[in-house]
């Protein structure tokens, strides 16, 4: 991982016996949790009292695992952190706290949305079947399906009708955790199994980690932070981000190599895959909506019969003349991240390629191959040469790298056309919906967190869907 690590290690708990058991009962109950936190470093620090994550990695107290009642417990607790990984909580509040209001008219609240992401992780990890931590942030109202942003909305308009800042006794309705537990008395202290003190001195961040407060649950929320230029910064998030999502797949491999049926996780746990698609389809004709943007690019067009139309004499054996209009040139940027479909990638410059061929953009057409970075581009002049472009692959997503490349080269496009498979940072899907003359093509029926993005965004969205 790229982040930077806030606290030094102080100890080293990895081969104890209580984290062996509760990484049994993780991989037993949460397999998908599992092959995260195999991929995660977890730092061992008394630079903080209990637990925390940065959404990058874990950071736990040992006196505070040692001390939990269980061994179920602690996999509960490994179970949180991850799911606060899984689900990005601690990158999204981050993007609300630097821009300093969570949507117009409404103002951001750190504590109140960590007490959000908890109700909505807690219900989840209990919903597994680990023993819950009694210091934690329980609701009866809020379950393992809800989603962190909508709940904290709700949160925060029930704490204006009530006029209880902070409060929540009297709308966050917390359950009582020890009511459905297993109970279990706390286990002997097991110091020679748990040795294993490591060679350092605290950082500086430590000692300014000394003075947090307590958490409002059992472990703090952090906000992770990188070196560098701005763009540095940016581009190792994005390849943190490609990392963890990378072992998400990974789980959902295991899971179903176990013959389990990954859509029974609940759809917040599989956003966070770069391979899960619902099963449902859309009513969209995509190729009908992809067509009517070209369209509305290249209005006024004339038809000549200077040149064929050569992909419908290639099909179908009709000499037929071809339309020019007024569309200059048209731009595709295309998600070259391993997680987007190649084959409705493929569909999808197929359908680009006969409609160049019916319009004639005057200026050609450019492709910027991007991943969570500008990568390379091609130029081309017919639907003939779109299709023997070789797409590369690899990296993780950041489309308006692509789109930023083409006006700072000056290739200004009557139209942008922008495939991928949407699982895009907020900012980006923003940044995409600022822009006119640009239409955004998914690979897939969008997951409810994407749906959510497009609506905020207003990006002009298109769904493609295999024939």
């Amino acid at each position: 991982m790229r982040a930077k690590k806030l606290f030094a290690p102080t100890a080293d708990l990895t081969n104890s016996r209580r984290y062996i058991a509760a990484l049994i009962s993780l991989q037993s109950k949460a397999p998908v949790h599992y092959s995260v936190l195999l991929a995660t470093e977890v730092i061992w620090t008394d630079a903080i009292s209990t637990a925390a994550t940065d959404g990058v990695y874990v950071y736990i107290s040992p006196e505070f695992f040692r001390g939990l009642e269980s061994d179920s417990q602690r996999a509960f607790l490994l179970a949180h952190e991850v799911s606060h990984i899984i689900l990005r909580h601690p990158q999204r509040g981050k993007v609300y706290q630097d821009r300093g209001f969570f949507r117009p008219n409404v103002s951001f609240d750190h504590g109140l949305y960590n007490r959000a992401a908890d109700y909505i992780i807690n219900s989840d990890c209990k919903a597994m079947g680990f023993e819950p931590i009694p210091q934690g942030c329980y609701s009866d109202e809020y379950g393992r399906n809800d989603i962190v942003d909508s709940v904290y909305a709700d949160l925060y308009q029930k704490q204006d009708d009530d006029d209880d800042i902070h409060g929540g006794n009297k709308s966050d309705k917390p359950s009582n955790p020890d009511s459905d537990s297993n109970g279990g008395g706390k286990e002997m202290q097991d110091e020679a199994d748990d040795a294993g003190a490591q060679d350092g001195e605290p950082t500086a961040d430590e000692s300014e980690a000394s003075d947090l407060p307590e958490p409002a649950g059992h472990d703090h929320h952090l906000t992770p932070e990188y070196e560098g230029t701005d763009e540095e910064q940016d581009a190792a998030a994005r390849e943190d981000e490609h990392d963890i999502r990378s072992s998400v797949d990974d789980g959902i491999d295991q899971l179903e190599a176990d013959g389990r049926d990954p859509a029974r996780l609940p759809e917040s746990i599989r956003e966070g895959s770069h391979r899960y698609r619902p099963s449902n389809a859309s009513d969209t004709d995509w190729r009908a909506e992809l067509a009517d943007r070209f369209n509305r690019a290249g209005a006024g067009g004339q038809t000549t019969w200077s040149r064929i139309h050569r992909r419908r004499f290639s099909t179908l054996g009709v000499i037929s003349p071809t339309s020019i209009g007024q569309i200059g040139r048209v731009s595709i940027v295309v998600d070259i991240s391993a997680s987007v479909s190649r084959d409705m990638l493929n569909q999808f410059m197929i359908e680009s390629a006969s409609l160049i061929d019916t319009l004639q953009p005057r200026d050609g057409v450019v492709v910027a191959w991007t991943n969570h970075q500008f990568h390379s581009s091609d130029e081309v002049y017919s639907g003939a040469e779109l299709l023997d472009l070789e797409a590369p692959c690899g990296g993780g997503t950041y489309m308006t790298a692509g789109v930023e490349w083409l006006e700072q080269n000056g290739l200004e496009s009557d139209l942008v056309i922008v495939f991928t498979d949407g699982e895009m940072y907020d900012d980006d899907w923003n940044a995409l919906g600022q822009r006119d003359n640009l239409v955004v093509v998914l690979d897939s029926e969008p997951v409810p967190y994407i749906r959510r993005m497009i609506g905020v965004s207003g990006a002009d969205t298109i769904v493609a869907q295999a024939a």
